[in-house]
């Protein structure tokens, strides 16, 4: 008899899980916690990204088909093909995405931003309907003492700040 049974399997999918297939909030809670202490045991670094995708704030398009549950999908659709097996992947809310990611240099997350949003600057729903993306990201790196809320608080705030200026990245440490 396996230890985890389906209907285990099954319950983890269901909170873990958004329905395009990320990790949702509550896997984000846990996981920052988990490299919260690898950071305090073993000085690994890592990294917060947000962005938002939102239709009718930064998303543009002349697709009237086009509704936020449909480009969520498409949105995770790409980070999935773009990003690596190592960063992890989160659908938090309608349009509101995050990664976490080891950082090996500051500047590797800030290229890792514009690979993003070149990537998802194309994102087509069809043959006809193209999508119009206007992403600011918010980063911010593990440092000594962290909690779960201080590490994701910075994240938000550099990405609430991105949103006011005209700079696409900004990074809070």
């Amino acid at each position: 008899m396996q230890f985890f049974q389906t209907q285990d399997l099954d319950k983890i999918e269901k909170d873990l899980k958004s329905e395009n297939g990320l990790n949702n909030k509550s896997a984000l809670y846990f996981l920052i916690n988990h490299i919260l202490t690898q950071h305090q045991r073993y000085e690994e670094n890592y990294s917060l990204i947000m962005f938002e995708c939102k239709v009718g704030e930064n998303v543009d398009s002349k697709c009237s088909e086009l509704n936020q549950k449909r480009l969520d999908g498409l949105v995770a659709d790409k980070l999935r093909s773009i990003c690596r097996k190592s960063d992890v992947l989160f659908h938090c809310s309608d349009g509101f995405f995050c990664i976490l990611t080891r950082v090996f240099e500051g500047d590797d997350t800030i290229m890792f931003c514009k690979k993003i949003d070149k990537n998802l600057s194309s994102l087509n729903y069809d043959d006809d309907c193209k999508i119009n993306l206007d992403l600011k990201f918010g980063i911010t790196f593990s440092k000594d003492k962290d909690t779960v809320e201080s590490f994701s608080q910075r994240a938000f705030e550099a990405l609430k700040k991105a949103k006011g200026v005209s700079e696409k990245v900004i990074v809070k440490v």
